[in-house]
C-alpha cells in the first residue's frame, strides 16, 4: 500500500507543477517576465518527475 502511495505521489506534485508553470507563464505573457521563466522552469521540472516516475511504474 504504501509502495503504491510512494509511485503516485511524485507522479500528482509533477502534474501540479505543470498546472501551476502553466498559470505561471500565462502571468508572464501579461507582462511579468520573472513569472514567465519559473513557469517554464516548473513545467520542465514536471514533466522530468512525471516520465521519471511513470517509467519507474512500468
Amino acid at each position: 500500500m504504501m509502495e503504491s502511495v510512494g509511485k503516485f505521489l511524485p507522479i500528482f506534485v509533477g502534474l501540479l507543477l505543470i498546472l501551476r508553470g502553466l498559470l505561471w507563464v500565462t502571468d508572464g505573457k501579461k507582462g511579468n517576465k520573472r513569472s514567465l521563466s519559473l513557469g517554464l522552469a516548473a513545467i520542465v521540472v514536471g514533466i522530468i518527475m512525471f516520465i521519471t516516475v511513470l517509467f519507474e511504474a512500468l
